[in-house]
């Protein structure tokens, strides 16, 4: 065991880890902390191992399963039990629940939960009731539960899911950022284009995120049609893998895959999606529900307008009529209208799209928000070297936190 404070970070798949955390867990590592990663085995956790970063798996399901449930509870204790973390940092709602009631066991001083969304709002009956209950137990567990933007937070806090005195957004909202680098305008646009068999007259619209229910996908199946009748040269392109956990009705994707004028990728390599983004004119996020949309803010620092429902989370990421359109969820005429209204006119698309860089790069690069946590770490953690008695580079405070207690 290091003479370090020692952080656990824990998610329910390696995909979530390894898209949204290894810079900030690099980080952290490199200011000195014993940095720990949890969640189900898998290739991307693997890969983060490395200087100062220790992965561990333990299977979890993302489903609701008492038998494995429970099995994963009993792991993640013992884990802990062996570690002895100072800090437990549980991201997504299966990982919160589970890594928050073995923090507690454990006897972890600092446990930290952030809500990245809400499936309990497209959901109803004894599954709402049952999510309701998984939320306040983790917040009531928690020491601080966090939230990824100010109208997340604002829902919940609404909801009596968590008391507001623990409630915080960190700045503007995100968990990571945007790397900045990596999501910014340039050539490869037509390239891309002509790989996919897309002529250069050809307006395009994107969708990327999981083809599901929740993601708006039957909504934007009907509203497609009005589209291609009024713009005959709008291309679709639809970018993910098909959510077997909340499926489309068989019939729309049946619909989607006639349509001549929609291109299916399925699922993209994380390489490639810049390139994909630099190919889309208009990005398209008919989604029910969202905590702050990665889709969103990657569009927006790579200047491409959005059209997106109007719902907590995206009022965050898009600026209503200065970077994209809101319009009201699961209204495919309103979606229509507004994906028309872009694709009339390339002089506005220019210029949401600028105002979508500025808008990310002033309040969500992942500089911003990966020292804003830093500083939040440093902070909570000062306390515990204090009083345990060993000193550990990484936990000096560096002031006050950019915080909305919105």
């Amino acid at each position: 065991m290091s003479a370090k404070i020692r952080v656990m970070v824990v998610t329910t798949v390696p995909q979530t880890m390894a898209a949204f955390f290894p810079r900030q867990l690099s980080m952290l590592a490199e200011a000195g902390f014993d940095v720990h990663t949890v969640s189900s085995p898998g290739a991307e956790l693997e890969r983060l191992g490395g200087t100062g970063i220790t992965t561990h798996g333990i299977p979890m399901e993302r489903p609701v399963s008492p038998r494995k449930d429970i099995v994963s509870l009993v792991r993640l204790v013992r884990l802990m039990l062996a570690l002895r973390p100072h800090v437990v940092h549980v991201h997504t709602p299966k990982a919160g629940l589970l890594g928050m009631i073995a923090a507690k066991l454990a006897g972890v001083p600092v446990r930290l939960y952030t809500v990245h969304g809400l499936p309990l709002m497209t959901r109803t009956g004894m599954l709402r009731r049952m999510l309701e209950a998984a939320e306040r137990l983790s917040s009531a567990l928690s020491t601080r539960t966090y939230f990824v933007s100010p109208s997340l937070q604002r829902e919940v806090v609404g909801l009596k899911l968590c008391p507001e005195q623990k409630a915080f957004t960190l700045g503007a909202g995100s968990c990571s950022g945007i790397d900045l680098n990596r999501f910014r305008t340039g050539p490869g646009g037509a390239e891309k284009r002509s790989a996919l068999g897309i002529g250069g007259d050809a307006i395009v619209a994107t969708f990327i995120g999981r083809l599901a229910k929740d993601k708006g996908i039957g909504v934007l199946a009907e509203a497609w049609p009005e589209v291609v009748k009024q713009v005959p040269q709008m291309r679709l392109i639809l970018a993910g893998e098909e959510d077997t956990t909340d499926p489309v009705a068989p019939e729309v994707m049946a619909r989607l895959r006639k349509e001549p004028t929609v291109l299916w990728l399925g699922s993209v390599a994380q390489e490639e999606i810049p390139n994909l983004y630099k190919a889309t004119d208009i990005c398209v996020l008919p989604t029910f529900r969202e905590g702050l949309s990665q889709v969103a803010l990657e569009a927006g620092a790579m200047g491409i307008p959005i059209v997106s429902s109007n719902v907590s989370g995206l009022v965050d990421s898009v600026v209503n009529g200065v970077t994209g359109i809101l319009v009201e969820p699961r209204n495919p005429a309103a979606l229509a209208g507004a994906i028309c209204q872009l694709a009339g006119s390339s002089a506005k698309r220019a210029e949401m799209g600028r105002s979508g860089v500025e808008h990310v790069q002033t309040n969500f690069s992942e500089l911003r928000v990966n020292s804003d946590w830093m500083t939040e770490y440093r902070n909570l953690t000062a306390t515990v070297a204090r009083t345990q008695g060993f000193a550990a580079d990484g936990v000096s405070s560096r002031g006050p936190v950019p915080r909305s207690s919105n």
